[in-house]
């Protein structure tokens, strides 16, 4: 079996037709281009402003931690300064006791000494 196409004739008419309608869907297509792109203007300048109010919201929280921190380091080191100090009076205290423990030990000792030497 032999298939027959049929052709047909391209007028002047029709090809201006034709480029009328393909002018027509061109326009279409640049003006759904300009919408997509204001609208992504649009999305991507919303999303900027969301950006920076979170990071803004972000470094006042690090700003008061940090500042938190701070405090308690300045008041963990105020509590050190006191402990060493309280164990320096305690070395302190205890060097005393052991100087006078000497000296007694000492006396004694020359006591023994003098009354085995004159006794």
């Amino acid at each position: 079996m032999h298939v027959t196409m049929v052709r047909e004739t391209w007028t002047d008419e029709r090809l201006d037709d034709l480029t009328k309608h393909m002018d027509e869907g061109f326009r279409e297509v640049k003006a759904e281009q300009r919408a997509l792109r204001a609208e992504l203007k649009a999305e991507m300048g919303g999303l900027k402003k969301e950006l920076k109010g979170e990071m803004s919201d972000l470094k006042n929280e690090l700003k008061g931690e940090m500042s938190e921190l701070r405090g308690e380091m300045s008041d963990l080191k105020n509590e050190l300064k006191g402990e060493m100090s309280e164990l320096r009076a305690g070395l302190d205290n205890l060097n005393r006791r052991f100087d006078g423990l000497l000296l007694t030990l000492l006396a004694g000792f020359v006591g023994l000494v003098l009354v085995q030497l004159f006794g």
